[in-house]
């Protein structure tokens, strides 16, 4: 019984790795313009308020209720979003690398981490729904995916910006 559980447990995590090296190779071979094409609209002000009320707290710091948090990230279907663009955007980093080596290798690290911390949160709000506890600890999973998607976000603009301005503005108006 239990070698059996531990044999369905290994195939589970077999074919998830295979779908994500299948998935990753595929955003790889696409052209530049197909990758800033698939980046998928999330609404750029709202993560941006979530984010700035964690990264600058004031004095009073709970401007935002739980559920307006919610409501700003887009739920379930925006932090998908968030998830996905994240390694999209990774890879839009690295393509600047052949432009400007130098800086981009860094930023697109940046970004890495980012986008780690990204999904940890994600993971988290995702265990806390599954298990449908809705304790204290999902607003700062939510303020903490806000903001790594922020600084993801603007650490690829930038370095865009700075490194390859002709191709800014379609990015800018993809991610923003």
């Amino acid at each position: 019984m239990v070698f059996s559980a531990i044999i369905v447990f290994a195939a589970v995590i077999a074919a998830s790795l295979i779908y994500a090296h299948v998935k990753a190779r595929r955003l790889r071979s696409g052209s530049w313009d197909d990758l800033v094409a698939s980046i998928e609209p999330v609404h750029a002000k709202a993560l941006e308020i979530v984010a700035l009320d964690y990264m600058h707290p004031a004095g009073n710091q709970l401007k935002l209720e739980p559920d307006e948090m919610w409501t700003l990230v887009g739920g379930v279907d925006g932090l998908k979003r968030m998830r996905r663009n994240a390694d999209r955007m990774i890879l839009l980093a690295a393509y600047v690398q052949r432009w400007n080596f130098d800086q981009a290798i860094i930023v697109a690290e940046r970004i890495r981490h980012d986008s780690n911390l990204l999904k940890r949160a994600l993971f988290r709000i995702q265990i806390d729904l599954y298990l449908k506890r809705s304790g204290l600890r999902t607003p700062f999973h939510i303020h903490q995916a806000a903001s790594s998607y922020y600084l993801l976000s603007k650490r690829l603009l930038a370095l865009y910006e700075t490194s390859q301005y002709v191709l800014y503005p379609k990015l800018a108006a993809a991610v923003a």
